[in-house]
């Protein structure tokens, strides 16, 4: 995807929100002017930048959403968590300095998730735009499951993003478990949806499967059939649109972004 606006006008940089979910190889970024439409739309290897990205990237924009990939996380029953026994967690993380911790709670939900994003890569972010704001992708996906309001026994969601995805199961709409998996082929996923099947006991097939980063016309869509009784889009119909039928068509590898907004409030 590589689309850019014949509205979109420098002079009206300051009225732009510029999004981006960061992958382990491609970015997604996505400009957005006050009237949700989506005016910038590209993809690009993160290692070695198109021009047209590499060109965006040097603007000045006020508004700066990032979405990245946590590193490590752990969730913890909010009432039995205390801020001032974070020490205690280092272990299970790459960093173990504290301060490369972050905490984000889910209050409805009574949980707590202590997670670490590479801070090479925040610093980086940073570095471009110093008054961006960093939303773990976790975070953005977990709104979104959580907005279809959906108590089923079981609900599979799965973002498929790069060579990896992003599996978690709802269970009366309680979070039981959320890891990213290397996940290449039809094979791979089909191992540990089958795989977190086995591991919480759930017979036949899932109730539910959200599927996001991809449309429901994939082949991980149809490989994801076998085993659910439903398959829905991740993401609920947002506001962002576009005059350019190919960008509305590929919204589904975007519209997670605008959850970010949300998220960073």
């Amino acid at each position: 995807m590589n689309y850019i606006s014949v509205d979109f006008h420098l002079q009206y940089l300051n009225s732009y929100t510029l999004f981006i979910q960061g992958g382990l190889k491609e970015d997604h970024l996505a400009v957005v002017n006050k009237d949700n439409e989506v005016v910038v739309c590209l993809s690009y290897d993160n290692e070695n930048p198109s021009m047209e990205a590499a060109r965006l990237l040097s603007m000045p924009f006020e508004h700066v959403y990032v979405s990245l990939p946590h590193q490590n996380i752990i969730w913890i029953p909010s009432e039995v968590f205390a801020l001032d026994d974070l020490s205690l967690y280092t272990d299970y993380f790459v960093h173990t300095e504290v301060e490369h911790i972050a905490v984000k709670q889910f209050s409805e939900q009574g949980i707590t998730a202590l997670y670490q994003i590479e801070p090479a890569l925040q610093s980086r972010w940073r570095r471009l735009f110093p008054n961006v704001n960093i939303v773990p992708h976790f975070e953005a996906v977990l709104h979104q499951a959580w907005k279809h309001q959906d108590e089923a026994e079981s609900v599979l969601g799965v973002y498929v993003n790069d060579s990896s995805a992003d599996l978690f199961l709802l269970v009366h709409g309680e979070l039981r478990i959320y890891n990213t998996y290397e996940v290449k082929t039809l094979e791979d996923l089909s191992y540990f949806v089958l795989s977190i099947m086995k591991n919480f006991s759930i017979e036949g097939k899932y109730k539910q499967i959200l599927l996001g980063g991809v449309s429901l016309s994939s082949v991980w869509a149809e490989r994801l059939a076998f085993y659910g009784e439903e398959v829905k889009p991740l993401v609920i119909a947002g506001n962002w649109h576009s005059e350019n039928e190919e960008v509305t068509q590929a919204i589904h590898k975007f519209s997670i972004l605008e959850e970010l907004v949300v998220c960073a409030s």
